[in-house]
């Protein structure tokens, strides 16, 4: 019985070792295939950062947070994060960096809730995927 106990481990390290240039194949043959790389990067943003969103649907979501007004649209105003000229939160900040350092975006907007192009308060940061029309909320803050 000891003698049984002993190898079951050693058949565990085995199959670990076995899996492991397997999966390390499989991730280099995905990333020669664009196909494969863009749904990858689909994925990991939408476990990362929850659903993913079209630009129409973003300023949608963005302008919803406004309270109705009586003949004012709700929208939102998009503006690269690198030009947003009030202050980001140290909290908001530290998450932009993160989405930054992540890869996994082309651009970052700032998207601040609007009647019209009145803006308001409540900016949003957005990370556009890389290669995809779908945008990703990084943060929120009030």
């Amino acid at each position: 019985m000891e003698q049984r106990d002993r190898n079951v481990p050693q058949l565990s390290c085995q199959m670990a070792e076995t899996a492991t240039p397997q999966s390390e194949r499989l991730a280099q043959i995905r990333a020669g295939l664009s196909g494969q790389v863009w749904r990858d990067r689909v994925d990991t943003a939408s476990v990362a950062y929850g659903p993913l969103y079209t630009l129409g649907e973003v300023q949608q979501k963005i302008g919803d947070s406004l309270p109705t007004k009586l003949g004012y649209r709700r929208t939102a105003v998009l503006e690269p994060i690198e030009s947003y000229r009030e202050r980001i939160p140290d909290e908001a900040l530290l998450k932009y960096d993160d989405a930054r350092r992540s890869g996994l975006f082309s651009r970052f907007w700032v998207g601040t809730p609007a009647y019209r192009a009145d803006r308001q308060t409540d900016p949003w940061i957005l990370g556009e995927i890389l290669d995809t029309d779908r945008y990703a909320v990084i943060a929120h803050w009030v």
